[in-house]
């Protein structure tokens, strides 16, 4: 079976854009199982009722009612349904727009590393998840209001549930490692890629990883994904770049190290291959558009 995570560009959604935070959020009834794919946005859901499993890089756990997820940008997740309807809340954001303080940068160092320091999913009691409830319908009359200061009070009800979500797991004793490994190494290769891609990645520091060999690895990017380790690799730090383009006011320097590219040229170099267009024009035409 051919493994290949489907992006998709949350920016385009369309319930995004109510605000001028990179924001969404939405409640639905799922009816069907969601394939593997990834964002360009943070995600954070919160199940309401109904059950099945979610797959978060790599990692199966059971979901139910008070089961809350929080993916970075790129991580990868798949969600398999024990039968139709799954009430979940959905809220999307870019989580660089939330540490801008230096006051943040204690719950930044926790929750930029989501999958490692802090659990890609919480299970909450009742009273917990009654909080989590209540704080997706307030979070959603603001995004669909005109309030005054409405981006400064979203803003700060994320701060707020990444706080309470951290404390809910800060303190717990550290769960035993898993006795069965996974069988799928291919699949944890993937998500290992997904996780670090801004990192200084390379065929050969994942074979050593891996314990596998490179020119083995390279045959299997292009046996799953269809393309080379590099240009998949490129392809994910295109994909968050032109994310911060579209919602920040970074400069394209300060993007192409961000997104993990060691100088400014090889960044343009692969948006160009990539999207056709230099940084600069991207974001020019951006806001041209809008």
């Amino acid at each position: 079976m051919v493994l290949s995570p489907r992006f998709e560009d949350a920016l385009r959604h369309d319930l995004y854009g109510k605000s001028r935070l990179p924001f969404f959020i939405l409640e639905k009834q799922m009816m069907r199982d969601y394939p593997l794919h990834y964002h360009n946005l943070a995600e954070l859901s919160l199940v309401v009722s109904g059950t099945g499993t979610e797959i978060l890089n790599g990692k199966p756990h059971r979901f139910k009612r008070g089961t809350v997820s929080l993916l970075l940008p790129h991580h990868i997740h798949e969600i398999r349904l024990d039968r139709p309807p799954v009430h979940k809340y959905n809220c999307m954001f870019d989580i660089h727009h939330l540490f801008l303080n230096a006051s943040d940068q204690e719950l930044s160092r926790y929750v930029m590393k989501t999958g490692e320091l802090l659990p890609s999913h919480y299970e909450l009691d009742e009273e917990q998840t009654v909080y989590m409830i209540r704080w997706f319908e307030s979070v959603k009359l603001e995004y669909e209001s005109d309030r005054f200061a409405k981006e400064s009070s979203l803003r700060a009800k994320l701060l707020e549930v990444l706080v309470f979500l951290t404390r809910t797991f800060i303190g717990r004793p550290e769960p035993a490692p898993s006795a069965n490994p996974s069988p799928h190494q291919w699949a944890e290769l993937l998500h290992y890629v997904h996780l670090n891609y801004h990192e200084q990645l390379s065929l050969t520091g994942l074979a050593e990883r891996f314990h596998w060999n490179a020119t083995y690895i390279s045959r299997l990017f292009k046996r799953h994904v269809g393309q080379t380790f590099i240009h998949y690799l490129y392809a994910l730090r295109v994909q968050r770049a032109a994310s911060l383009l579209a919602t920040t006011d970074m400069e394209v320097v300060d993007i192409a190290v961000e997104v993990g590219f060691d100088h400014v040229k090889a960044l343009r170099r692969a948006f160009l291959k990539l999207t056709g267009k230099t940084p600069t024009q991207y974001r020019e035409q951006l806001r041209l558009n809008e």
